[in-house]
């Protein structure tokens, strides 16, 4: 490890434009990169959560989770529910 850093400190030009074309290079690859202030991101899975409150586990799953099966098995690509 001592003879780089003494490689480094003798070549000190050498080294300061070697971080000068990093750094130049990351700054164009950043411009060339596509940006958008709002990316249409897809995500694989949903989550629904539902309350009812003072309900009975039966009334909630009749009148709430039932339907809402029956909605969710019209999706398209629908693998898991």
């Amino acid at each position: 490890m001592i003879p780089a850093i003494n490689a480094a400190i003798g070549r000190s030009r050498t080294v300061m434009v070697a971080f000068l074309v990093i750094i130049a290079a990351g700054i164009v690859s950043y411009r060339a990169l596509p940006k958008q202030a709002e990316p249409d991101v897809q995500f694989p899975m949903i989550f629904i959560q539902m309350f009812l409150e003072g309900g009975s586990p039966e009334d909630v799953e009749r009148l709430l989770i039932r339907p809402m099966e029956q909605e969710l098995r019209s999706l398209d690509n629908l693998k898991k529910m």
